[in-house]
């Protein structure tokens, strides 16, 4: 992309006012764009810790992109398109494990790789990865959410709170409860 108009509007978390003229314009495209190109990746990462499946995690992401492009024109607050994406990833996620749970589908899990390994790499991390993965698909539901957001996304407990609608209190709970099963389940399986 030559113009870097989309691209300044989005520094500062986007409250300029450039970025409520930009999404009434022709540049709400370009916006969409910039957004895709720098949240996709942390989106699917959230997707496959939350789904297990790359396949899945890739169509949320991809439905909640379509949904902010569809809805981009009533969107109330263009500043908060980002945390829309993740509200939106995180809800077709849960839909997904509802659907799978009452269709009792068994559901393979994969990693998320940004280069290409080494096939010896590639099989040592899968095994490693596949086995955190699995111990924490065997979390509670509200536990996989938190951890997902706190560590996978990388937000803070009161972004967290503020995406799952809890208190940060019990993003605290959760998050303490959750990594000591974590590591309690994954000293047992060693």
């Amino acid at each position: 992309m030559t113009n870097s108009a989309p691209e300044g509007m989005l520094k500062m978390g986007g409250r300029q006012a450039g970025w409520r003229e930009a999404a009434k314009g022709p540049a709400r495209a370009e916006l969409i764009d910039v957004l895709f190109r720098r949240h996709y990746t942390p989106l699917l990462r959230l997707g496959v810790v939350m789904l297990g499946s790359r396949e899945a995690a890739e169509d949320a992401v991809q439905d909640a992109f379509v949904a902010l492009h569809r809805h981009r024109s009533t969107l109330r607050d263009p500043e908060a398109a980002e945390a829309y994406l993740r509200s939106a990833v995180l809800n077709r996620c849960r839909s997904w494990v509802r659907r799978q749970v009452t269709q009792r589908a068994p559901r393979p899990l994969l990693l998320v790789h940004e280069h290409e390994p080494s096939p010896e790499d590639t099989t040592v991390a899968r095994e490693e990865v596949g086995s955190v993965v699995a111990v924490m698909r065997s979390l509670a539901r509200r536990q996989r959410e938190v951890l997902a957001c706190r560590y996978v996304l990388e937000l803070s407990v009161a972004e967290t709170a503020q995406l799952l609608q809890i208190s940060e209190g019990s993003v605290k709970a959760h998050t303490h409860r959750g990594l000591q099963t974590l590591q309690h389940r994954i000293e047992v399986t060693r």
